[in-house]
């Protein structure tokens, strides 16, 4: 078996045929299917089953694939590990970040990542919580930042700074104050995310300890969806500070009686350290995020950092 062969196999399995791989990878079709009736030989089973409209995996195969993957991706990233050991990071990071933050996270990360780590591809997602969370556990990213480490198994989380969470709405208040208790804000008519989702879980949580309901009248998946109905006074949310300064233009009044808050943290699996360039973008992620909240920008507290990170 030889990387060659798991690399054929990789792209014909992605093209979906022999004869798209082998134009995408700039060899002959003949050449492409001899070293796949070899590798197939040589592991004495059957991989795919060729078809008049391209290919089908079998279970074999689809177990060589991702392990194919796994062992080319490690390959590369030897390489890259070794020419980075010249001073200058290089290679593919992946990144998640939560969908609530990524307007101002975003722009940011990607211009300073730009300028700094030129030779650092990098790709970044932006999802719910709990996708950016499966994809840290999982193995799809190399870290994330999230604001739910504690719910996640085997990873190393270095928590960064606590949030709190806030009312936000359009709705005519008596006065002027910049905070409003739970209680208050759980009985203005609500948009909330989800159920199941950390952010409603975590104020599900809240409410359920201080022994209020949440007056939920709509339920939005998306941010937009979500700022939409607040902007048009049909309810209200509560969210943390990033979608207030980007999308929520509205009032924003800081829960009390009790807070609600939650720990920012740069995750990553357990079961996969990071590269050279990884804890580059780890360490450049990290200085933004501080950025941010001594800056107001994203409301928190920070927290020293006098430890190692957690293992979870």
């Amino acid at each position: 078996m030889t990387l060659k062969q798991l690399a054929y196999f990789i792209a014909i399995t992605e093209a979906g045929s022999f004869s798209s791989a082998a134009r995408r990878a700039y060899v002959a079709q003949p050449a492409l299917s001899r070293q796949i009736s070899l590798l197939e030989e040589e592991l004495e089973i059957q991989l795919l089953e060729r078809q008049h409209d391209g290919i089908v995996l079998t279970d074999a195969g689809k177990r060589l694939y991702e392990m194919a993957r796994s062992v080319i991706q490690t390959v590369n990233s030897v390489k890259d590990e070794l020419k980075s050991t010249q001073g200058n990071p290089r290679g593919h990071v992946s990144i998640s970040i939560p969908a609530t933050s990524s307007s101002l996270l975003l722009p940011i990360l990607i211009d300073r990542a730009n300028k700094k780590f030129s030779d650092i591809e990098l790709t970044i997602r932006d999802g719910l919580t709990k996708e950016g969370g499966q994809a840290v556990e999982l193995g799809k990213v190399d870290f994330g930042v999230v604001p739910n480490a504690e719910e996640l198994d085997d990873v190393v989380s270095d928590p960064i700074f606590i949030e709190e969470l806030y009312w936000v709405g359009e709705q005519a208040m008596n006065d002027t104050a910049d905070t409003i208790t739970l209680a208050h804000a759980a009985a203005t008519a609500l948009v909330m995310p989800p159920k199941g989702l950390h952010l409603r879980r975590r104020i599900e949580q809240a409410a359920m300890e201080a022994g209020v309901e949440l007056n939920v009248r709509y339920e939005q998946q998306s941010a937009l969806g979500l700022a939409s109905l607040v902007r048009a006074g049909l309810a209200a949310t509560i969210t943390n500070w990033p979608p207030i300064e980007d999308n929520l233009h509205s009032t924003a009044r800081r829960i009390v009686e009790p807070g609600i808050r939650r720990t920012v943290s740069i995750v990553h699996s357990a079961h996969r350290p990071l590269n050279f360039a990884a804890s580059c973008m780890r360490d450049l992620v990290r200085s933004i995020l501080v950025e941010l909240v001594q800056a107001g920008r994203w409301r928190g507290q920070l927290i020293e950092r006098d430890q190692p990170p957690l293992e979870l």
